[in-house]
């Protein structure tokens, strides 16, 4: 595994987020949108099909953790996406978080091919690891503490993860590194479920934020000074806010 999947919170981004330009969030925002003020009803996680471009997935909210906990788009929407629906999916997340070398990619699709149960049921541990850690996040965003069933099945998945950091010589010293099989199927968890609990024991959590679009529901760390950011993105959320009040002020003349 990438040596850069062993760290803790990323680096926090004053509001620069690595987004995507593909249809898919997009789209799923306007086919959930309601009439002003009208909640729409909650439905079933809609899963991509094979024929939707690939996703790119949306980064630097401020921790792998938070990133990892975004893989569903639309959340407060009528029209839910899970953005993991395949195990495929979750090594491209691996891919793109640059947790997984070329190599390392490889290596486990092989073995998922050659276990597709056995990756069904990495991916299954992979999404209740997600939607806990979303609910831990979005509890304490609210000022809410951790319930004890989410904060379960984070601590269930750190033993694995913890028991296969080694540290590892470099031309300058030592640094962070995963043991243990290469072909192991739930190994994208372990620097998940690490830097969870790195970002929960050493973060001020009371800069956790829910974006205030309604439909949208990411969570991320507020790292500007005046700790009021209040949309995941300006270049998406944001903006689709303020063109909303623009509307308004046209209509009232």
């Amino acid at each position: 595994m990438h040596p850069g999947g062993i760290r803790g919170q990323v680096a926090i981004q004053r509001g620069r987020v690595a987004r995507s330009r593909g249809p898919g969030r997009d789209a799923a925002g306007r086919a959930g949108r309601s009439s002003a003020g009208h909640r729409p009803r909650r439905s079933s996680v809609h899963h991509p099909t094979r024929r939707d471009a690939p996703w790119i997935f949306h980064l630097g909210y401020g921790a792998l953790c938070l990133d990892f906990a975004n893989t569903v788009s639309w959340r407060g929407s009528g029209s839910p996406i899970d953005r993991l629906p395949v195990y495929d999916e979750l090594i491209r997340f691996g891919e793109q978080s640059k947790l997984l070398t070329e190599d390392d990619a490889r290596r486990i699709r092989r073995e998922a091919a050659r276990h597709p149960e056995a990756a069904g049921r990495a991916l299954k541990k992979a999404v209740t690891l997600r939607e806990a850690l979303y609910r831990i996040f979005t509890g304490l965003a609210g000022g809410r503490s951790p319930g004890a069933a989410d904060l379960g099945i984070l601590n269930a998945s750190l033993p694995d993860a913890l028991t296969r950091l080694r540290l590892a010589r470099e031309a300058r010293g030592v640094s962070w590194a995963w043991e243990g099989d290469p072909e192991a199927l739930d190994r994208l968890l372990w620097p998940v479920a690490r830097d969870a609990a790195v970002f929960l024991t050493s973060t001020d959590v009371s800069r956790l934020r829910s974006c205030a679009n309604p439909h949208c529901r990411w969570v991320f760390y507020d790292g500007t000074r005046s700790g009021t950011r209040r949309w995941c993105t300006m270049a998406v959320c944001g903006n689709r806010a303020k063109i909303r009040r623009y509307r308004q002020r046209l209509q009232r003349g």
